[in-house]
């Protein structure tokens, strides 16, 4: 029974740019300071602040863009994605929701076999990034780090095009040394400087639709 099935991945990585400030603020993105120490009325969303975008940030995405053989967006848009979060201060996160920077594409990747393929790419994006909550700083209540709250993002989002755990593996191990090599991600998982998303579902063999979601 278990061989009439396949397995179906996509993978939503967010790479944090290695940028001095946030995407739409000079506030520092800098990682390790005092708690709500990098934060300005732009970053909390106060009334009458405007975001004015971040050139290296747009410089990065286009890098990474081309790295991965993806076409380049000549026009861009941004637009206001709304979460009611306690770490999200002003209410809604800008995202290029419908607007990608960078369009298609696909990233080689190479198996313990020796064989190798391309993992094709949907889009590439910009967006700005959540605070943080903090869970252990207080026995009863939940704190909140909006340091990290506006520092950018590229949010890397591959096709349904992943058939096991060895070849998402390869695909991350892979989008990681590029972003590295490129100087556009850091790549610290262990500070939150790439986060990965996986999307998997089942389906007969040799079915088109996308099946059950696991």
């Amino acid at each position: 029974m278990f061989d009439d099935y396949e397995t179906v991945i996509g993978l939503e990585v967010h790479a944090q740019l290695l940028t001095k400030s946030k995407l739409f603020c000079g506030d520092s993105s800098s990682f390790g300071a005092g708690p709500n120490t990098h934060i300005s009325p732009i970053t909390l969303g106060h009334p009458g602040t405007l975001p004015k975008l971040n050139k290296v940030a747009v410089e990065l995405s286009i890098k990474m863009g081309l790295a991965c053989n993806s076409r380049i967006s000549r026009h861009n848009y941004f637009a206001r994605k709304n979460y009611f979060y306690p770490d999200l201060p002003k209410g809604y996160q800008i995202t290029q929701h419908t607007t990608p920077i960078c369009i298609g594409g696909y990233v080689p990747i190479r198996l313990t076999d020796g064989s190798s393929r391309d993992v094709q790419l949907n889009r590439i994006h910009m967006e700005e990034d959540a605070g943080k909550s903090l869970h252990d700083v207080d026995p009863f209540n939940t704190a909140v780090d909006y340091n990290r709250a506006g520092v950018p993002l590229i949010e890397i989002v591959t096709e349904p095009d992943l058939s096991s755990g060895e070849e998402a593996a390869a695909y991350l191990t892979e989008l990681r040394k590029l972003l590295r090599y490129l100087k556009v991600c850091d790549g610290n998982m262990e500070e939150g400087s790439m986060r990965c998303d996986a999307n998997i579902s089942i389906r007969k063999k040799g079915d088109p639709e996308l099946g059950t979601k696991v």
